[in-house]
């Protein structure tokens, strides 16, 4: 069934059938999330559990990073909402879900961190902010993508136990009306692991259980446990891919970690990250009926960052790659995705920088 629909609205709709507890606090572009939810609550609509999502107002962001936290080192499904200052209030819980290999999901609307001034519109300063904290990070494009995504990120995120932060650009996505086809809930009710949900929940910190957390390390042992946390992230890049591939025989879509558009002989191509893409793409198709020989890449899944995946959708033609960050990163020879890809294509490309 299509709808009209904002990327709030869209993504939300999602969250709710994934979570046992939304925690939540106020913050443009991204309460309307959080609104959402609580209007589900007070509706018919159930979670995956069949029962009513619990809802839990905290007193800042922080708060709310937290009590998300607390929700899944017990045991419950937990997912928040947020954007910019906000997204920096939860860096520290962030680390913890993280290391603790809990299945969350946060959510963003993408916004610029005040530096010199505030700004409520947009840029991917807070969501690169969050980029070495474990995360997983799944970008949309646009509104369908805003509900599509989110269920590649809630079921990923089951299936790796690991946290993943599902982003879109804010007002530009999370604002924008567009007429969408809805996630028929019994199909994706059926993609979940329900066997990696249960080995969850058997994890979980009770009186009885066997369980320990939040202890002290030395380096040795502390660094040791990081690398065999790797081992998860290695398995990620796949995961999700499998799910895109789920999601596009129930919606006939063509999500992949990355997506190529343009030319199969393109000399000269675009790689950006959210709602720029679509603009992008109909450049790329005016010029290629003209005989341009250009493409552009679209990143979704920004980590863990796959050369695998990003080498695989380049046509054998290109040469020349410019990456477009909607980033200024101070200090940096280089904004965030453009580093990433230098680093992933090394010297095969006449790669440069851009930003917007």
């Amino acid at each position: 069934m299509k709808k009209i629909i904002d990327g709030n609205t869209a993504c939300s709709n999602i969250a709710y059938l994934f979570s046992e507890v939304c925690t939540i606090y106020p913050i443009t572009p991204a309460s309307p999330m959080a609104s959402n939810i609580d209007k589900l609550v007070n509706s018919d609509k159930r979670n995956l559990y069949n029962e009513k999502v619990k809802l839990v107002e905290m007193q800042s962001e922080a708060g709310a990073a937290g009590a998300m936290h607390g929700a899944l080192i017990t045991g419950s499904l937990a997912s928040t909402f947020t954007s910019s200052q906000g997204l920096m209030l939860m860096l520290p819980n962030m680390y913890k879900m993280a290391g603790e290999m809990l299945p969350g999901v946060i959510h963003v609307a993408a916004r610029s961190v005040a530096t010199h001034a505030l700004s409520i519109f947009g840029d991917h300063s807070d969501i690169y902010q969050a980029r070495t904290t474990g995360f997983c990070m799944l970008a949309s494009t646009n509104v369908a993508d805003a509900q599509n995504l989110a269920a590649v990120a809630h079921l990923a995120s089951i299936e790796s136990s690991l946290p993943f932060l599902h982003f879109f650009d804010g007002f530009r996505t999370s604002h924008e009306l567009n007429v969408v086809e809805e996630l028929p809930t019994d199909k994706l009710l059926k993609l979940i692991n329900y066997d990696a949900l249960e080995k969850f929940k058997g994890k979980s910190l009770y009186i009885g259980n066997n369980i320990s957390r939040g202890l002290a390390e030395n380096e040795d042992i502390y660094f040791a446990s990081s690398e065999a946390r790797n081992n998860a992230y290695l398995k990620v890049a796949d995961t999700v891919n499998y799910y895109m591939q789920k999601i596009n025989e129930i919606m006939h879509s063509n999500y992949r970690p990355f997506n190529y558009y343009g030319a199969s002989d393109a000399e000269n191509i675009i790689i950006a990250m959210g709602s720029v893409v679509d603009t992008i793409k109909l450049v790329v198709a005016d010029q290629v009926k003209k005989g341009k020989k250009i493409g552009v890449v679209e990143v979704h899944l920004y980590r863990p960052f796959s050369a695998t995946y990003l080498q695989e959708v380049l046509p054998k033609t290109v040469t020349n790659i410019a990456v477009l960050d909607r980033t200024k990163e101070a200090g940096s020879v280089g904004e965030p995705l453009y580093l990433d890809v230098v680093a992933s294509l090394g010297k095969s490309y006449n790669i440069v920088g851009g930003r917007f």
